[in-house]
């Protein structure tokens, strides 16, 4: 107790015993009363006093603090597929009731998947894990005490960063227990198959397919690829434990309209553990793209028979060649017209290709009636010289509407165009621009447009046949010219979009992407639309059940997850505002558990964890030396905490009452002796 304290407890006794004699004995009766009376007002005063000084004194007191031990354990559904979920429970047991290590550690014990728990009892049943985020529960929930982890796990992580990494910023030691070996169990897996969403009826697609192997010895598998029950690609593959990835890139066709699925199967080796990851599902959906195109001219030359055949090489496009009488005179509906050279004959072809919105490819040479054609149209204007002059083309690298990478026209032969400015009066994109002696002019010589519900493309010159010779002396095949054109044409085989809902989705889901579907929603000026109501219904075509979901707004994009449906087959119909606009499809999702896609306890990045934090591993076998490690480890002992505290000299209430008492008595005994 500070010396001033004790001072002021004498100062205040001495003060109320003078008080108090003075006010009953000085110059009074010393009688037996009065003493009385001075005692109970001395009482009264000093109780007075000590209440408002309110002496305390210091309380040192010390405390043995044990380290925790947090000991995690993997609850995740591959510690049972690799059958070590007895272990992991009998491992937590043995740390949880050994006598040495609970008198040595406060051990707590938590279980983790996805999420980490404060939990002893272990089911294995998550379906993910994340052995970062555990670690650093932990390390947040012990940040400013000693804490050693034992991570009872098989270290295979399904989501979440890789703790591999995260651990070089731990700061508790951690002893991974594995639950495993050291053993490589032979495994053959498909990892990724990459393909384009739709293709054509009769087309080739590619298809790629990323396959790995995981052995010490080199063996064979065969890679099958089935539709509808049939065999339609096999390849034998032959891995090797330095060639352990091979990617497969076959060409399928497409026989069947609508949505078709197919099944990729790396047959297993003898005794392979896991054979589930041999096999993956993917789907394609192919459209009929078979058009007529109409190749109408009033002239005879050979770029006539050049774009025939080349747009022909596509077995799904017909070009039929006529004159403007002919094309009049029919009645075939045509997705694609062609106008080759337009004269004063085609004024009747134009009013049909506007009354019907009909996509247009004009090819304008020489022989061009430009007068007219500058008369019947309106979105652009050639200078009329009645001289011509030879260019050579450079194609445009920002061209946007379709890829142009691997197309170039620089060592290409001249084709001929009419002399003169060309003036375009509306937005377009220039595929071709002219170029002279190898000096790109920046003039268009081949572009396209479009409007509200067609699609047109312009070239101004003739010849082009000479590109497609060419492309045959540089190649020894057309398939460079004609492939330009394919695309050329199949931009313009293409109706304007007028839809303004854009719908997101993957036909099949197979658990290795987000269970979503995504679409977008344009006003009338196509600026996305935030505000629109979006919902969604699917039919299970199993059960024939319908359920409706809302789509929520996401910056520009309306999202659903779909990842509480049952595995099965479902239609949908995503529709805007009740119904104004709507678009249907169909997904596939397959029965898929990421965790019993391991074989092999992840040994070298549980080792990895442990050296960066400064800990050891051990196999679950060790469980022993494990525990002779924690107990004997010197790094984690006791600590005797010190603390001081504050203790009040006296209590309150009791001097309170003390003090009420002696008022009390001094009164009494003053009434009864008539002194009040």
């Amino acid at each position: 107790m500070p010396t001033q304290t004790i001072f002021y407890i004498f100062g205040s006794g001495i003060l109320a015993l003078f008080i108090a004699l003075f006010q009953y004995i000085y110059k009074s009766k010393h009688t037996l009363l009065h003493w009385s009376l001075a005692g109970v007002r001395f009482i009264s005063i000093f109780s007075l006093l000590l209440l408002i000084i309110n002496p305390k004194f210091e309380n040192k007191e010390s405390k043995i603090i044990k380290p925790t031990l947090a000991v995690v354990a993997d609850n995740s559904q591959s510690v049972n597929y690799l059958s070590k979920d007895s272990v992991a429970s009998k491992a937590v047991q043995s740390l949880l009731y050994n006598a040495e290590i609970t008198s040595k550690y406060d051990v707590k014990v938590f279980s983790f998947g996805k999420q980490i728990n404060q939990n002893s009892t272990l089911t294995f049943e998550d379906a993910q894990t994340n052995i970062t985020n555990s670690l650093r529960e932990i390390e947040s929930l012990y940040d400013s005490q000693l804490a050693p982890v034992v991570l009872i796990s098989d270290g295979n992580q399904t989501i979440g960063e890789d703790y591999e990494f995260a651990s070089k910023d731990l700061e508790q030691v951690v002893f991974p227990l594995i639950l495993g070996d050291s053993i490589v169990h032979s495994d053959l897996k498909i990892h990724q198959i990459n393909v384009n969403k739709y293709t054509y009826l009769n087309n080739k697609f590619p298809v790629e397919i990323i396959t790995s192997y995981t052995g010490k010895t080199s063996i064979q598998s065969e890679l099958i690829i089935q539709s509808r029950g049939r065999i339609i690609y096999k390849e034998r593959l032959r891995f090797s434990p330095t060639q352990n990835s091979i990617i497969v890139t076959p060409k399928l066709t497409s026989t069947k309209l609508g949505l078709e699925q197919y099944q990729v199967t790396l047959t297993p080796l003898e005794n392979e553990k896991n054979s589930i990851n041999n096999q993956k599902l993917f789907a394609i959906e192919t459209i009929d793209e078979y058009t007529k195109i109409a190749l109408v001219t009033s002239l005879s030359h050979p770029d006539l028979g050049a774009l025939k055949t080349a747009i022909e090489t596509n077995k799904q496009r017909l070009v039929k060649i006529c004159s403007p009488s002919e094309y009049l005179a029919n009645n075939e509906t045509y997705g694609l017209v062609i106008l080759y050279q337009p004269n004063q004959s085609f004024k009747p072809i134009f009013d049909l290709v506007e009354k019907r919105k009909l996509n247009t490819f004009i090819l304008a040479g020489p022989q061009t009636e430009w007068t007219f054609l500058n008369s019947v149209q309106s979105d652009f204007k050639q200078e009329i010289t009645a001289q011509s002059e030879n260019y050579q083309g450079v194609v445009n690298p920002n061209f946007n509407n379709f890829s142009v990478d691997n197309f170039t026209f620089d060592s290409y032969p001249p084709i001929t165009s009419e002399f003169g400015d060309i003036t375009i009066n509306v937005p377009h994109e220039t595929l071709v621009f002219k170029s002279i002696n190898g000096i790109s002019l920046r003039e268009p010589l081949l572009f396209t447009y479009e409007n509200n519900y067609s699609r047109t493309a312009v070239l101004l010159a003739e010849n082009l046949w000479k590109w497609r010779i060419h492309s045959f002396r540089e190649d020894q095949n057309f398939e460079t010219f004609d492939s330009f054109m394919a695309k050329l044409i199949q931009y313009l085989n293409i109706k304007s979009q007028k839809t303004r809902l854009f719908v997101k989705y993957e036909s099949i889901y197979d658990g290795s992407s987000p269970l979503e579907i995504s679409a977008q929603f344009f006003n009338k000026n196509y600026e996305p639309n935030p505000n629109a109501d979006l919902k969604i219904i699917l039919h299970n075509n199993a059960t024939d059940e319908f359920i409706e979901y809302p789509m929520m707004a996401i910056q520009n994009n309306y999202v659903v997850n779909l990842s509480a449906l049952e595995p099965g087959g479902y239609s949908f119909e995503v529709y805007v505002n009740g119904g104004t606009h709507r678009f249907n499809g169909a997904i596939e999702i397959l029965e898929f558990n990421i965790e019993k896609q391991f074989v092999n306890a992840n040994v070298q990045d549980l080792k990895q964890l442990a050296i960066y934090t400064k800990g050891t591993s051990y196999f679950d076998t060790q469980m022993d030396e494990l525990i002779s490690k924690l107990i004997s480890d010197k790094r984690f002992s006791n600590i005797q905490k010190f603390s001081k505290k504050a203790v009040h000299l006296i209590s309150v209430k009791l001097w309170l009452l003390i003090l009420l008492f002696s008022l009390a008595t001094e009164w009494l005994l003053r009434k009864y002796n008539g002194l009040i």
